[in-house]
């Protein structure tokens, strides 16, 4: 069959629609690829930083006799350097801001902090709140990328929620998932700290996560990635992510940075409140209460703020500033965030009626939370 020249000009206008309609398709798909999760991500990935923290740490042998009946005591056989890590983001020109516990429990001997573009910066001091979990490292750099703080006051559940950070020392990752609750308080510490007021999120987040970023989809940084259940009640990072993570409010990070800001140090609560105790039923039986709902105090500091008013040992703790204390756990987590200056109510119970003291908390004396 002969195509005629008519022919031949449908095929042809036929082709050149096609194609137009396929690069139509191509740039729409092309736009939608740039959703509003990937701008966010490039607007705050180039300030996530990869921690990588050096300890010291004391290396104890035990030896045993040949015929294997016999240990010998332990021996001192030096030190070794022991390295952990997390992650953090860049909040000004030469500070990192990520979680105390990313950086141990005792003075580091080196920390480094890796960016997305290969740069490494050395850390030459910091100040931490092991209270909130918090810590702010200095750098020797200029002209750094920095994280756009969000607010936590506007969050929605059920927003989308990005996790960046480095899990599993793997490099720079991201997650998406989204905020699944708010205001998430823990009555038992979580290892060596209380936590309150959390943002709960799916966004995955593994060991090594700690300390990096949780991102809106505008870009802003409302959380400090910081822990997560890991499955059957166990919270850390044994078990993995099982979709619950959780990510300290921004607005906390911000109230952290105004102390150093204005007092330049982390200024340390003191109520002197030192032991609490559980109730137990026979101990609520004999002070007449009819729960086992709050704490026994058991011990307080002489000369302290709590020392001032009427509370003395022996009186039930029951509420603190309006909020029930279920708890010894309970009353620790309310009293840990609280800040210098900040009046304090308890309601107690004591020989059989309840009464109310007051107080300002003060600065804890010789408290020390800076490292060179």
């Amino acid at each position: 069959m002969t195509l005629t020249r008519t022919s031949w000009a449908w095929i042809l206008a036929g082709i050149a629609c096609f194609l137009a309609l396929t690069g139509a398709d191509a740039e729409e798909i092309s736009a939608a690829r740039r959703s509003a999760v990937v701008r966010a991500v490039e607007r705050v990935q180039p300030s996530v930083v990869s921690i990588r923290v050096v300890h010291r740490e004391p290396v104890i042998l035990q030896y045993q006799d040949l015929n294997r009946r016999f240990f010998f005591g332990p021996r001192y056989a030096g030190e070794r350097d022991r390295t952990s890590g997390g992650s953090g983001f860049i909040i000004d020109g030469n500070r990192i801001i990520t979680n105390a516990h990313v950086l141990g429990p005792r003075n580091p001997v080196r920390i480094e902090a890796t960016m997305t573009d290969g740069r490494v910066l050395t850390v030459t001091g910091g100040l931490v709140d092991r209270m909130l979990d918090l810590a702010v490292l200095e750098v020797e750099s200029q002209d750094l990328p920095v994280a756009p703080l969000g607010s936590s006051d506007d969050i929605l559940v059920g927003e989308w929620a990005i996790a960046i950070g480095n899990p599993f020392d793997l490099g720079t990752t991201v997650s998406i998932g989204v905020i699944s609750a708010l205001d998430r308080d823990f009555q038992e510490p979580q290892g060596s700290y209380h936590y309150r007021d959390m943002i709960q999120t799916d966004a995955a987040i593994h060991h090594g996560n700690s300390g990096g970023p949780l991102v809106n989809a505008l870009g802003e940084v409302i959380g400090i990635n910081s822990f997560i259940y890991g499955g059957g009640g166990e919270r850390g990072y044994d078990f993995g992510s099982i979709g619950i993570g959780f990510a300290i409010p921004i607005g906390a990070a911000r109230r952290f940075l105004s102390e150093i800001e204005t007092y330049g140090r982390v200024r340390l609560p003191w109520h002197g409140i030192v032991d609490l105790q559980d109730l137990t039923p026979r101990l609520a039986k004999y002070l007449e209460l009819d729960n086992t709902d709050g704490a026994l105090v058991a011990q307080i500091a002489v000369d302290s703020p709590v020392y001032m008013t009427d509370l003395a040992r022996g009186d039930v703790i029951l509420a603190i500033n309006g909020e029930t204390v279920r708890s010894a756990d309970g009353a620790w987590g309310i009293l840990t965030q609280m800040r210098v200056s900040e009046t304090c109510t308890i309601d107690i119970f004591r020989s059989g009626s309840r009464r109310r003291v007051e107080f300002i908390v003060e600065e804890r004396p010789r408290a020390e939370s800076r490292w060179e």
